[in-house]
């Protein structure tokens, strides 16, 4: 799933129940890809993304993104 948002796109892509890639672009265009635990995932999206909050950030999860 790809998510648009002020800062970068970001796009995610579950690997099982337990991993996740992540690959991030920011706002200058530098692309980068983390392999994650689903919880260090969404921990890092909101560090990163803080306007995403646990709902918002579960949501974008279930939907594979």
């Amino acid at each position: 799933m790809n998510v648009f948002t002020d800062y970068a796109e970001t796009h995610w892509v579950p690997i099982n129940g337990e991993m996740v890639t992540v690959q991030t672009v920011d706002a200058k265009g530098r692309r980068e890809t983390h392999v994650l635990s689903v919880p260090d995932a969404l921990a890092q999206f909101k560090v990163k993304y803080p306007f995403v909050d646990d709902d918002q950030a579960a949501a974008l999860f279930a939907q594979g993104g």
